[in-house]
C-alpha cells in the first residue's frame, strides 16, 4: 500500500533537516593512469656551446629521473586523469566512496549503499568492502569509510549512480550544554546522485554472403571509437547448432604465436569467418523462415594500460541459404 505524503511537518523536523550533515561524501572514479608525454631536451653532448646549467635541465626534461635516490622510477612517467573520462560500453566502471567525519563528535551506524540507474532499469550495486571491516562502522572525528562500487556497462546513453550514506548523531549541542547526550541519537540519511554517458568504444557492422557447396561467409567491420588506442585480444564466432566456424584472422601466425592488432581511434579492421554445415549436428532453426541464425560474435579488448573490454553482439543472422 502507498504512504500517504504528510501535509504538515513540525518544527524540530524543519530544524534537522537545516541542519548540515555530519558527514561529507567523496566519490572517484577508479581508473588506470595512462603514460605522461614528455619532451626531453637534446643530449648536452649534442650541443656544446650550452652552459653549465643546461645539463641540470636536461636530468630535468627526462621521462624519468635518474636521481640515485629516486624509489619508483615509473611515477613521473605514468599520469591519472584530470577529469571524468569517458565511459565505454563493455568495460567496468568502479569508483570510490568515502565517508568522511568531520565533526567533532563520533558518528554511529555509518553506512553506505548505492545504485545505478541505466536507460532500461535501476540495479543495486553490491559494495566491495575490506576483509577486516564491517558494512555498519562508527566513526570517531577525522575517520573515514570507503567503498568501491563496480558496474558493467552494457548500455548506451546516461547513467546516474545514487549513493546513500545513513548515519546517527547525537542531537545539536545547546548554548548552555556542556556535554553531549549520546543517549539520544538521531538517525540521519542523505543521497548525492552523479551522472555520466556511456558511449561505445567499439562499433561493429556485419555482413552475411552464401558460397558455393552450402558455405557462408560472415564479414565483421570494427571500428575504435573511443578516444585512446585498444588492443584486439580476442574475436571469436560462437556458431549455432548445425554450423561450424574457421577464423579467417591474425589468430595463429605462421610460427603459431599469438598476435594483437592496435587500433588507433578511428582505425577501421576487417575480420570474417567460413562458416560450414556440421552433419553431425543438426539444425535449431524454423524452415518456415526466411533468415537463418549463424551465431553470436564475441570481442575482447584492452586499453593502452590494460583496462579490460567486451562485447558480445546479439544473434547474428542471414537470407536462408541454399544448402
Amino acid at each position: 500500500m502507498a504512504r500517504e505524503r504528510s501535509t504538515s511537518t513540525s518544527t524540530s523536523q524543519l530544524d534537522i533537516q537545516k541542519e548540515p550533515h555530519n558527514l561529507n561524501l567523496k566519490v572517484v572514479r577508479l581508473s588506470r593512469p595512462s603514460l605522461n608525454q614528455h619532451y626531453p631536451l637534446p643530449h648536452p653532448s649534442l650541443c656544446p656551446t650550452q652552459s653549465p646549467e643546461y645539463s641540470v635541465l636536461h636530468q630535468q626534461s627526462l621521462a624519468y629521473p635518474s636521481h640515485p635516490e629516486t624509489q619508483f622510477i615509473l611515477s613521473p612517467a605514468l599520469t591519472l586523469p584530470p577529469a571524468f573520462v569517458n565511459a565505454y560500453i563493455g568495460e567496468s566502471f568502479s569508483c570510490l566512496l568515502s565517508a568522511n567525519n568531520d565533526s567533532e563528535v563520533t558518528i554511529t551506524g555509518v553506512r553506505i549503499t548505492a545504485e545505478m540507474q541505466t536507460p532500461s532499469l535501476t540495479q543495486t550495486l553490491e559494495l566491495i568492502i575490506p576483509e577486516d571491516r564491517q558494512s555498519i562502522v562508527d566513526l570517531r572525528p577525522g575517520e573515514s569509510m570507503q567503498r568501491i562500487a563496480k558496474f558493467d556497462l552494457k548500455e548506451e546513453g546516461k547513467h546516474v549512480l545514487g549513493v546513500t550514506v545513513t548515519y546517527s548523531s547525537p542531537p545539536k549541542r545547546s548554548g548552555d550544554a556542556q556535554e553531549l547526550d549520546m543517549g539520544n541519537m538521531r538517525a540521519r540519511s542523505f543521497k548525492k546522485l552523479y551522472q555520466f554517458p556511456a558511449q561505445q568504444c567499439l562499433i561493429v557492422k556485419t555482413k552475411a554472403g552464401e558460397l558455393p557447396g552450402g558455405h557462408a561467409i560472415l564479414e565483421a567491420q570494427l571500428e575504435n571509437n573511443g578516444d585512446g588506442p585498444i588492443s584486439l585480444e580476442e574475436v571469436v564466432l560462437a556458431p549455432k547448432k548445425g554450423w561450424k566456424s574457421t577464423s579467417l584472422n591474425w589468430d595463429i601466425d605462421g610460427e603459431g604465436a599469438r598476435t594483437t592488432p592496435l587500433l588507433r581511434p578511428r582505425d577501421v579492421m576487417q575480420v570474417a569467418f567460413l562458416l560450414k554445415p556440421d552433419k553431425s549436428a543438426k539444425k535449431e532453426e524454423d524452415p518456415q523462415s526466411e533468415r537463418v541464425v549463424l551465431g553470436q560474435l564475441s570481442i575482447e579488448w584492452r586499453s593502452s594500460c590494460g583496462e579490460r573490454g567486451y562485447l558480445s553482439t546479439g544473434s547474428l543472422t542471414a537470407k536462408r541459404l541454399r544448402v
